[in-house]
Parts: C-alpha cells; sequence; structure tokens
C-alpha cells in the first residue's frame, strides 16, 4: 500500500492522499463490518477474486437448447461418461428424459423416456469388459451406459444386481475397484465384488455405527498419506450430520478410524475430492474431513468457507430443503463452486478461489446442476445446457457486478473525513456498457452516481508494468480523477459495472480527502 502524501489546496486546507488494494482478499460475511481487513470486501457479486486483482466475472454461452418434456424442462442432472480411450460424452437428465449433450446445438430425440425424475448421481467405472457410466436416483432401475447404449440393470437382466432392488439405490461411490451402493431410506450400503459393478451385492449394515438415527445420504473415498504412504479411507455421512471413516482393503476387514459430528449434508451432491482431502457440504459449511476428524462442530473455523460462515448460515437456513445443493471444483479455472437454489430458476453460487481461498459469489448463472466435462465447466437449467466461465456475456446478456470493499479508517480510527475525489485503478479490453464509482461512508452504503469515462485519450496501455505481484497485459487503464461526495470515519470503495463485451479488472483504488478535527 502507497503511503499517504499531503498537497496543499489553493485554500491552504491540508489535503491527503491514501491509496488502498482491491479486495483480493475476497468476500468477508463472517467479521463484523467495522472490522475488516482493507482488501477484503463487503459485498462482491460476479467479481473473482485473484492474487493480485478482482475480475468481472467469466460469462456463459448456450451449448444445448431446446431440451423439453411436454414443455421446457429442468435439467436436474449432467453426467460426462469418461473412458480411458474413445469418445468422452455428455448426458443431461431432464424432466423425464435422458438427452445426449455431447455435441452444441438443438436438442436431439431423448435417448430415454419414462424416467421418475430427473435427480441422477452417477460415477464412471472400469472393468475387463469396457467403461461403464453407473446412475442412480432411488426411484428408477439402475441404468448403465457402456459408450455405445443404455441398459436398465435389475434382478433378471445381463449383467445383474441381486440381493437389493436396484430402484432403491440412491447413491454410488467407487472406493478400491469395488462400487458401494446407498440403500435409499437405510442406514446400509451394498459392495460388489472387486472388479465389478453388478453380481450379487453385499451388505455393509450401518445402523449399529450411527446413534443419531436417521439414513445414509452419501460415500466419499478420503484419499490421505498417513506416513506409511497414500491411502483410501471410506467416507459415511447421514441425514443427521454423523460421519463415519473406515480403513482397509475391503468391508469384511474395515477399521472404524473414528466417528465425528458435522452439521447435516445439504443434499446428496455433497462430497468433493479436494487434493488430498474430502470436502463435505453441510449446514455448517464446507468441511474439510481431516479437520472435521480433528474438532468438535462448535469449531466452525475448520470450515473452508469460514470466511463467509455468515452468509452460508443465512443460506442453509432459509433453502436447506431446496434441491440443487451441489459442490463443484473446476481446476481449469482455479474455483470451487457451491451451488444455492434459492428457488425455482432462482440460484446464485459462492465461489472460492483455490489458490488464495477468497471468496465471492455469482449471480445470473440460473443453475441447477454443474460438471466439468472434457476440462470445461457446463451446468444444467430450464431447457438447456449452458458452458459456464467463458466469454465476456451470459449468452449476450450483460454481466453485472457490484462490489463495496472494506471500510477503511485510514489509520485514523477517530478522525473525520471528507473525500473529495476518488481514482478506481481499473482497466478493461473492451468498452463497459456502464461503469460507476461512488465512496460509502460509516457503514451506509449507497447506489454510486460517478460514471466512469471508459473511452478517454488519457488513458494509458496497460502492458507489462508490475502491481504489488501481478503483471498486466492488454488492458487500458483507467488514470482519471472523479468527484465524489463522502464525509465520514470510515470510506469504502463502491463500484459497479455492467458488461456483455469486456474483461474489466479493479487493482487498487486512490483517495483524495480532507482530514477533519480527531473527536
Amino acid at each position: 500500500m502507497r503511503k499517504p502524501a499531503r498537497v496543499k489546496s489553493q485554500r491552504g486546507q491540508v489535503s491527503r492522499t491514501y491509496s488502498s488494494k482491491a479486495p483480493v482478499r475476497g468476500w468477508n460475511a463472517r467479521d463484523s463490518i467495522a472490522g475488516m481487513r482493507p482488501d477484503e470486501a463487503v459485498q462482491l457479486t460476479n467479481w473473482f477474486p485473484t492474487s493480485s486483482d478482482v475480475q468481472l466475472r467469466e460469462g456463459s454461452a448456450a451449448h444445448v437448447t431446446g431440451i423439453a418434456d411436454s414443455g421446457a424442462a429442468q435439467v436436474e442432472t449432467l453426467a460426462s461418461y469418461r473412458p480411458v480411450s474413445g469418445t468422452h460424452k455428455l448426458w443431461a437428465f431432464a424432466g423425464t428424459k435422458l438427452f445426449d449433450a455431447t455435441s452444441a446445438g438443438a436438442a436431439p430425440a431423448a435417448t430415454l423416456s419414462s424416467l421418475t425424475n430427473a435427480r441422477w448421481q452417477h460415477v464412471n467405472f472400469t472393468t475387463s469388459g469396457g467403461n461403464f457410466l453407473i446412475c442412480v436416483n432411488g426411484a428408477d432401475k439402475l441404468r448403465l451406459y457402456d459408450g455405445s447404449s443404455w441398459a436398465t440393470i435389475d434382478g433378471a437382466s445381463t449383467p445383474s444386481i441381486t440381493n437389493v432392488t436396484t430402484s432403491d439405490l440412491i447413491h454410488v461411490n467407487v472406493f478400491k475397484e469395488r462400487v458401494f451402493y446407498v440403500e435409499k431410506a437405510k442406514l446400509d450400503v451394498w459392495y460388489t465384488a472387486v472388479g465389478e459393478f453388478a453380481g450379487a451385492l453385499t451388505k455393509f449394515p450401518l445402523g449399529a455405527v450411527f446413534k443419531r438415527g436417521g439414513y445414509l445420504m452419501a460415500m466419499g473415498t478420503w484419499t490421505v498419506d498417513g506416513g506409511n504412504g497414500i491411502d483410501d479411507l471410506a467416507v459415511f455421512i447421514t441425514s443427521q450430520g454423523e460421519v463415519a471413516v473406515y480403513q482397509g482393503t475391503g468391508p469384511s476387514s474395515w477399521v472404524l478410524v473414528g466417528i465425528f459430528n458435522i452439521g447435516a449434508p445439504l443434499g446428496r451432491r455433497c462430497m468433493q475430492k479436494y487434493g488430498g482431502d474430502l470436502l463435505i457440504l453441510t449446514q455448517d459449511g464446507v468441511v474439510p474431513a481431516s479437520k472435521a476428524l480433528a474438532a468438535d462442530r462448535t469449531s466452525s473455523a475448520v470450515a473452508v468457507s469460514d470466511r463467509i460462515s455468515g452468509a452460508m448460515g443465512d443460506a442453509a437456513e432459509a433453502y436447506g430443503s431446496n434441491f440443487g445443493w451441489e459442490i463443484t471444483q473446476y481446476p481449469k479455472g482455479g474455483a470451487l463452486l457451491v451451488n444455492v437454489p434459492i428457488g425455482v430458476n432462482t440460484q446464485q453460487q459462492y465461489v472460492m478461489n483455490t489458490t488464495t481461498g477468497a471468496w465471492c459469489n455469482f449471480t445470473g448463472w440460473t443453475a441447477n446442476t454443474f460438471e466439468v466435462h472434457n476440462d470445461e465447466l457446463y451446468f444444467g437449467m430450464l431447457g438447456e445446457v449452458r458452458k459456464a466461465w467463458t466469454g465476456t456475456s451470459d449468452v449476450g446478456g450483460a454481466i453485472v457486478g457490484e462490489a463495496i470493499g472494506a471500510f477503511d479508517y485510514f489509520s485514523s480510527r477517530n478522525g473525520l473525513k471528507q473525500c473529495r475525489m476518488i481514482r478506481p485503478v481499473i482497466g478493461w479490453d473492451a468498452s463497459p456498457n456502464e461503469l460507476f464509482i461512488g465512496v460509502d461512508t460509516d457503514f451506509v452504503t449507497r447506489e454510486p452516481s460517478g460514471a466512469i469515462a471508459v473511452v478517454s485519450s488519457t488513458s494509458a496501455a496497460w502492458d507489462s508494468a508490475s502491481w504489488d505481484s501481478g503483471t498486466w497485459g492488454g488492458l487500458i487503464l483507467n488514470t482519471l480523477w472523479y468527484t465524489v461526495f463522502g464525509l465520514g470515519y470510515a470510506l469504502a470503495p463502491h463500484i459497479k459495472v455492467s458488461s456483455n463485451s469486456a474483461n474489466v479488472r479493479w487493482a487498487a483504488t486512490d483517495y483524495l480527502y480532507e482530514p477533519g478535527a480527531v473527536l
């Protein structure tokens, strides 16, 4: 941060300048609004924080349109088929039908129909017989894709699954070369022989392990290094937030590592592998299995979402029973996304930069589900599948970003300040539709009204000059000061942008203000 410089105005009043970084530390929805760091934000909507700036989020593009089932249908599951070799396929479950969503364009005729619902859990599994996509939803019989056709699997099919009714299987996971199926509304999991996805399944009952009742929601695989090499642990979570962790090659030799309590899981798509950890999406936030084992539930700081714990808690309380909660890692974008289903066709995402741990929230993506396919991010919504994290618009529509930085006392907590001018260190590669700057005072926000001149002869090329730890290139840099009025003890920058054509990046904010008496 640059040191404040003092200049004399024509009236003899001493003016000062002050500069603060853009909120690269991200959205803070945990701490008091009066106690945040200068590089945090009160609001960070559709601005993605990086290590050196915050950037207007990327857009979305139509991929498959016209998905219908007696009218436009909600795409509630996307499943990527990933064979060892050959063609990767993207499948979309919508309404009572299944559509091939691999190729962009108008939706083809449905591949499957007469399904009960579109809320499926799925895994890829490889055997000596080929590569398979296994899908279950707790209402229809298990569906299996082998790269060329879909099959319905039950006790009479070839191959068959016996000892359990396949329409009762609602979650699926692969662990040490076996497929494990969670049975609907029970504390039982069923597993196959090594290297198989079908056959006579064996039940592994967990009713005696869990003491708080409920039923199994999901199973995940947690890969750890315990000092003797990498090993996988089996993780089970119930609807009551009880978690059991097992170690061993198979259920017959499993050793119970521990049982711990966390918040109840938000939906069945509540687990995500994350490096050497397993993240669990719960009412208490996004909790790493590694930290949950060593901490009591009251230790909220173990959650990777701790910095937005207030927003997470409010959303879980208000929308926890809605379908659409999901946690997805998007490696190419360096992001972890938590889908928040506010209502039908009304969703937002809480998004974390996986390098810095900084959070923000996205609006404008009305997503029921996300899937990474061929290293790209897609989401399903009403009547279509979209490709996400691409371009500078949402299918031609403007992306609206709004950021309110932390309220800063400028190192003088008791001194009144009158802000006269503000200069955002901000750049763009095309003209945004609208770009406004303002200053909020003493924890009261108002609509920013100072229009930033996005085309100016005084602007400079933002080429290879260093800014803190980042290197910039290809943008037009704003160098202008804008007249504002703000009178208060604590000041915060407020930037709002609407654009369907520009990449916009914000690095810092400069203020010109007059200090008042210390009270």
